[in-house]
C-alpha cells in the first residue's frame, strides 16, 4: 500500500489566495463607497440589505413584533418574557445554512448532565448476527452565549463516555471497545466591523463510533454527528464499527458588503477524519470558497459560488481536486422559514488505479478527470413550538475511511417539539448512499463499491421539574451492499442494530452575565 503525505504547500497556498481576495475585495469595496459618496453609512450589514430591498422600508419600517417565545411558561418560570427575533444574517453562500432568526438575548451560560442505560442489540456494530448488550453514559458540558452590538460568540462543550463489560463491543480492527471516550466542542464567533463581517467556526468531535451512527449518550439520536456537513463536512456517513475517531472542521469567513442588495463572501477552510482503532482511512480535505450574494427583496436572495477542495490521505495514495460551480436560491421568512438550494456542475480529479497492484511505481499511476453535478438544499420550519428541518446533499467525499474517494447522497430529517424551556423531544430520519468513484480501472478494488445507510430514532422526554427530566430513546440503524464488507472479524453484505435508551437529564437555568 502507498502512503502519501498531506503537501503543506498546497494548504498554504490555499489560504494565501483567500487571504488574497479578501485584501481585493477590500480595495475594491473602497473603490465603490468612494464613487457613491451619497450613500450613506451602514449601521449594520443586514440592516442596509433589508431597507435597499424593501424601497418602503426606508419610509416607515414597521418594527419587528415580539415573538413570544414557545419554552416560556411551560416549565413555570418567566411566564411574561418575551424574545425578540432578529432576522437571519448568514451569507448566502457562506459556510452556514440560512436560519429562521436570531433571538437578541442577554449573555448567559447553561451547565447539563446525563446518565443512561442502554441496550443494544449490536454493540459492536458488526455484520452477521449479535446478541444484545447493554452500555452506560455518563455526560456533562457547559453553553456560553455572549452577545453585544458588533459581536456573538457560541461555545459549547461536552464530555462523558459509555461503559460496558459486553465481548461483543468490538472494534473495526476486532479489538474490545467495551468502554468509549466522547469530547466535543464547537466555537462560533462573528464581528462585525463597518461593512465587513468576520466569522470563526470550529467543530470539534472525539467518539466511539462514526458520528453518523453515533447514539451512545441516550439523548443523542443517530445522523446528529458534527454541525456542518456537505462541502465543509468531513464526510463521515457510514457506520465502520466501534472505535475511537477524531473529526474536526475549521472555516474561517470574511463577508463584505459592497452596496446595499450585493455582497462578496470569501471562505477558507480545513476538515479532517481519523480513526485510532483501526486501519481506515484518514484523510484532510482544504476548501476555498469566493461567493457573489444579491438580495432580491427582503425575503429572497440569489447567489454564485465557486468551490475548491483538495482530499489527500495521509494512509493511502490518493489525492482528489474537485471544482465545483453553483446557482443559489434562498427565502427567508423571520422566525417562521428558512430554505436554500444550489446547483451546479462538479469537475473531479483523482488518480487511478484507486488501490495500485504489487510493485507498481509513480509512472503507473494516472489522473482521471470525472464531470458531475452537485446539489445541496436546506429547508427549516417553525410553528409554534414545533420546528422541522430536512437537507440534501449529492456530491464527491472523502468516503468516510471506506473508500478512497466517493460519490454519494444524504439525505436527513427531523421534528423537534420543545417541552419545557429546558427539554425537548424529537424524531430524526435519513439515509445516505455512497459510491466509490469510477476510475479507468473498474476491477479495482473497492471503485464500483456503494453502500446503503438508513437510520432513525425517537427521543420522548417527560420533565420532573424546572431542571430535571426523564428521557427515553430509540434508534435504529441499517447498512447494505451490493458486496460483502467486514466490521471486525465478520464479513456480511448487511448490518442492523437497535437500541434503547433510558435515563435522567439535567439542565440547569441559564445564568446570564
Amino acid at each position: 500500500m502507498w502512503f502519501h503525505r498531506p503537501d503543506m504547500r498546497k494548504l498554504l497556498t490555499l489560504f494565501a489566495a483567500v487571504a488574497w481576495m479578501a485584501t481585493f475585495g477590500a480595495s475594491w469595496t473602497g473603490a465603490q463607497q468612494g464613487a457613491d459618496q451619497s450613500q450613506p453609512p451602514a449601521q449594520s450589514p443586514d440592516q442596509d440589505q433589508q431597507k435597499a430591498a424593501d424601497p418602503g422600508a426606508s419610509k416607515a419600517q414597521e418594527p419587528i413584533p415580539a415573538y413570544r417565545s414557545p419554552l416560556a411558561g411551560a416549565a413555570g418560570d418567566e411566564e411574561d418574557e418575551t424574545t425578540e427575533i432578529m432576522p437571519d444574517d448568514n451569507a448566502l453562500t457562506g459556510v452556514r445554512a440560512l436560519g429562521l432568526g436570531l433571538t437578541r438575548e442577554q449573555s448567559y451560560w447553561q451547565s447539563h448532565a446525563q446518565i443512561f442505560e442502554s441496550a443494544d442489540s449490536n454493540p459492536g456494530e458488526s455484520t452477521g448476527h449479535n446478541s444484545w448488550g447493554s452500555w452506560t453514559s455518563v455526560s456533562g458540558g457547559v453553553d456560553v452565549h455572549k452577545t453585544s452590538q458588533n459581536n456573538q460568540l457560541d461555545v459549547s462543550y461536552l464530555g462523558g463516555g459509555t461503559f460496558s463489560s459486553d465481548s461483543g463491543s468490538n472494534s473495526a480492527a476486532g479489538a474490545n471497545t467495551g468502554n468509549g471516550a466522547v469530547q466535543e466542542l464547537s466555537f462560533s464567533e462573528k464581528v462585525l466591523f463597518h461593512r465587513w463581517a468576520f466569522s470563526l467556526i470550529d467543530a470539534l468531535g472525539y467518539l466511539p463510533e462514526s458520528a453518523s451512527g453515533f447514539g451512545g449518550l441516550g439523548t443523542s439520536l443517530p445522523g446528529g454527528g458534527l454541525p456542518g456537513g456537505g462541502t465543509f463536512g468531513p464526510g463521515q456517513s457510514l457506520l465502520v464499527g466501534r472505535g475511537q475517531n477524531l473529526t474536526n472542521q475549521l472555516d474561517a469567513e470574511a463577508d463584505v458588503f459592497v452596496t446595499r442588495r450585493t455582497s462578496l463572501t470569501f471562505v477558507g477552510g480545513y476538515a479532517n477524519l481519523n480513526y485510532f482503532d483501526s486501519d481506515l482511512l484518514n484523510y484532510g480535505t482544504a476548501v476555498a470558497r469566493v461567493g457573489y450574494n444579491y438580495q432580491l427583496s427582503r425575503k429572497n436572495t440569489i447567489g454564485l459560488d465557486y468551490t475548491f477542495s483538495d482530499t489527500d490521505y495521509s494512509n493511502f495514495h490518493q489525492s482528489i481536486v474537485n471544482h465545483t460551480f453553483q446557482a443559489v436560491y434562498g427565502r427567508r421568512v423571520t422566525g417562521q422559514l428558512a430554505f436554500q438550494l444550489g446547483a451546479g456542475p462538479q469537475i473531479a480529479m483523482f488518480q487511478v488505479p484507486i488501490t495500485p497492484a504489487a510493485g507498481a511505481g509513480e509512472g503507473d499511476i494516472q489522473s482521471a478527470t470525472s464531470v458531475l453535478w452537485s446539489l445541496s438544499a436546506s429547508l427549516k420550519y417553525a410553528r409554534k413550538r414545533t420546528s422541522y428541518s430536512l437537507s440534501y446533499d449529492h456530491g464527491v467525499s472523502g468516503g468516510g475511511g471506506v473508500l478512497a474517494g466517493s460519490e454519494g447522497d444524504t439525505v436527513a430529517g427531523s421534528i423537534t417539539r420543545q417541552m419545557t424551556r429546558q427539554f425537548s423531544s424529537g424524531v430524526t430520519g435519513g439515509y445516505s448512499r455512497t459510491r466509490g468513484l469510477a476510475v479507468l480501472n473498474t476491477t479495482a478494488p473497492g471503485s464500483s463499491q456503494t453502500y446503503d445507510y438508513w437510520y432513525g430514532g425517537v427521543n420522548l422526554t417527560y420533565p420532573l421539574g424546572r431542571t430535571v427530566a426523564l428521557s427515553v430513546t430509540y434508534q435504529v440503524q441499517y447498512q447494505n451492499s451490493g458486496t460483502a464488507f467486514c466490521i471486525g472479524t465478520q464479513c456480511s453484505t448487511d448490518v442492523l442494530r437497535n437500541m434503547i435508551s433510558v435515563g435522567l437529564d439535567w439542565r440547569d437555568r441559564q445564568r446570564r452575565f
